[in-house]
């Protein structure tokens, strides 16, 4: 739905822009003007109903997360998830579930898996390039680490706020504690 949405306001200006534009066999002229104007509206839906039924699903993911036993903390941080493998044009994340901070080591949980590294193993954090940094949208808090001689990531991206672009401002505060984390 969060591509659905969004996509929802885009396409009829955008197909009555190149409408336009074929009946005037022109392209530069209303049509085009048309087609800018439903980028513009196309990029204001993704912000606003990207996340869409956001709220919804971390409530939902609270619930199943308590029935299976699980601690409910109130330091959870609600965010997407992907593996460094995992790539989609579609949907930038693989999962969503909750980090959590730690004294010794940072989790993330979801409905279907549980992911422990401890602090230790953690070398590092910064911000990496989804496929919402293409549309200024969002991007990766990368969680860099190394569990013995294998280096891997976790990568997130926050899904506190309503909006994409308020949760990446959200990023940068993320990226900030994992870093003032580690020196603790």
């Amino acid at each position: 739905m969060g591509n659905l949405v969004p996509a929802i306001f885009w396409f009829p200006p955008a197909l009555a822009g190149v409408l336009v534009a074929a009946k005037q066999g022109q392209f530069l002229g209303t049509g085009l003007w048309i087609l800018i104007a439903s980028t513009v509206v196309g990029w204001l839906a993704v912000n606003q109903f990207g996340f869409f039924n956001n709220a919804k699903m971390r409530k939902q993911l609270e619930l199943i997360l308590v029935a299976k036993g699980e601690q409910a903390s109130e330091e959870l941080i609600f965010v997407g998830f992907a593996t460094p493998k995992y790539s989609s044009m579609l949907d930038a994340h693989e999962d969503v579930g909750f980090l959590e901070f730690l004294s010794d080591r940072i989790v993330f949980v979801s409905e279907t898996r549980r992911i422990e590294i401890m602090k230790s193993d953690i070398s590092g954090t910064a911000r990496r390039a989804n496929v919402h940094s293409l549309l200024g949208l969002g991007g990766w808090v990368g969680i860099d680490a190394r569990l013995g001689e294998k280096r891997f990531r976790l990568l997130v991206e926050p899904r506190e706020r309503n909006t994409m672009l308020a949760s990446k401002r959200y990023a940068k505060k993320l990226t900030s504690r994992i870093a003032a984390w580690l020196k603790e």
